[in-house]
């Protein structure tokens, strides 16, 4: 990478215009709630098959596992703004073009499915860039605060999107919520274009053209993966989220769980699943308030604690109040998580290297969903169908990696306050000019760039030895 920088003071947008930008990501959140319901529906409208609309309701995940890597390469190498942008403008193509061809019946289960991944391949670039937007739009005594806001958000809309997607449809047709899911992704386009606009023109050059900046992807994601290895803390965090998406995919049996082994009715399954739902908009402000007082590495252990006691407990549970409560802790306890696990990154990993990272752990995180799922329906499956031990002997594995996360690095953490954190020099950024010491989070982000080094990263070396250290993570 070999992106020059000049010295500029930060540039920021007024808190209005961030208001905006967050009203606009918003929106676009709402835009991917309704994705969850829209596709699956719009396939078995076309096919009527189940197993066709099974598959239109993978495409994010395995969106993610494909194209995840290389994205955070990218968004490292490019400005995040027009990452955002142009990601914004394929989404609204893609449901635009759904609605038109609902509207004019000539779809086909293939056109569709290629869309959804489109689709879902533009989703990650896009929140893989808004990461680093925020990293650099931000004070870093207002991460956490912004990263609650854009979660709360987020859970909102897998509430609110569903739904909504319902009432279009049972109105006014299929057609016209993809026409509403479309206009949410130019929502979102007009709120980017209109705060982050010109933010960082004069402190850096331009974004290298695309040729250019795939040359270098394989070294970049090599890069990462050591710099992911030199921060013990946020290798620490890595781990314990994988191995947490890992058991909390036997959340997936919740609905068998209810009908099957408890035999409750429709109505009691759909509560519970809600109730997981609302714990997760709980947890957004549960990260907000204690985020400020407490240590993030003492709160992401203490919400890793309290996910694996959580699904322990589930396996004991026999009756709706219990399971209500155990899963609006469960969805709280992981949103919580969430959230801490990203401004922790945002505040520790260098700019520079802050979107390889980030899609580094998530791509660990995604891939040991599937794995937990299908191990344990297997094991459900060979009990005679009752998951009540495959649910204690996750809870009490995941309590057991969580403890093993405290004593190799959270319990030590970063050795330094909240706010105060001192980026170290990834190993092998020799790329990175203009560097600066002290605390660039703290003392102001700067504006959106794509310019790898934006925050300008610290001459302090990281040591290795001694520094510290269903729902999904």
């Amino acid at each position: 990478m070999t992106n020059a920088l000049t010295s500029a003071s930060p540039v920021r947008p007024s808190p209005l215009a961030f208001r905006v930008f967050l009203g606009g990501q918003s929106v676009s959140l709402i835009g991917d709630g309704l994705a969850i319901l829209a596709i699956p529906l719009l396939v078995l409208e076309v096919s009527g098959s189940a197993y066709a609309a099974v598959m239109a309701a993978i495409p994010r995940t395995v969106g993610y596992l494909l194209v995840g890597l290389p994205a955070g390469a990218l968004v490292d190498r490019l400005n995040p703004r027009n990452v955002m942008l142009t990601m914004d403008v394929v989404r609204f193509g893609v449901f635009l073009s759904l609605a038109v061809l609902a509207a004019t019946s000539q779809l086909a289960v293939p056109v569709i499915l290629a869309l959804a991944f489109v689709a879902a391949g533009a989703g990650v670039f896009f929140e893989t860039a808004l990461t680093v937007a925020v990293r650099d739009l931000v004070e870093e005594e207002r991460l956490v605060r912004t990263n609650s806001l854009l979660e709360a958000a987020n859970q909102s809309a897998q509430i609110v999107g569903p739904g909504l997607v319902g009432v279009l449809s049972a109105l006014w047709g299929l057609q016209v919520a993809l026409l509403v899911n479309a206009c949410t992704f130019a929502v979102s386009f007009v709120s980017v274009l209109h705060v982050l606009r010109g933010t960082g023109r004069a402190s850096r050059t331009p974004s290298p053209p695309l040729r250019e900046a795939l040359r270098g992807v394989r070294g970049d994601l090599v890069e990462g993966f050591r710099c992911l290895r030199s921060l013990r803390v946020v290798l620490v965090v890595t781990c314990l989220q994988a191995s947490a998406n890992l058991f909390l995919a036997v959340g997936y049996l919740l609905v068998f769980y209810v009908r099957d082994t408890l035999h409750l009715g429709a109505s009691e399954a759909s509560a519970v699943v809600a109730a997981g739902g609302v714990g997760g908009v709980l947890g957004t402000a549960v990260a907000l308030r204690l985020g400020r007082r407490m240590r993030h590495e003492t709160l992401i252990a203490l919400s890793a604690a309290c996910l694996g006691t959580t699904l322990a407990s589930l396996g004991v549970a026999t009756s709706l109040i219990p399971l209500l409560v155990l899963n609006l802790l469960l969805g709280g306890s992981t949103v919580t998580a969430v959230v801490l696990i990203r401004t922790l990154r945002q505040r520790l990993v260098p700019r520079a290297l802050l979107g390889r990272v980030t899609a580094t752990a998530k791509v660990a995180a995604l891939a040991a969903s599937p794995v937990g799922a299908l191990a344990g329906g297997a094991l459900t499956t060979l009990n005679h169908g009752d998951p009540r031990p495959v649910f204690l002997a996750a809870g009490l594995l995941s309590v057991l990696t969580t403890a093993t996360a405290w004593a190799l690095g959270l319990r030590a953490g970063s050795h330094s306050a909240p706010g105060t954190e001192q980026e170290p020099t990834a190993p092998g950024a020799s790329g990175v000019t203009g560097a600066t010491t002290g605390t660039s989070g703290a003392s102001g982000a700067s504006g959106v760039s794509g310019a790898p080094g934006a925050s300008g990263a610290s001459t302090t070396p990281v040591p290795e030895a001694d520094d510290g250290g269903a729902k999904a993570l």
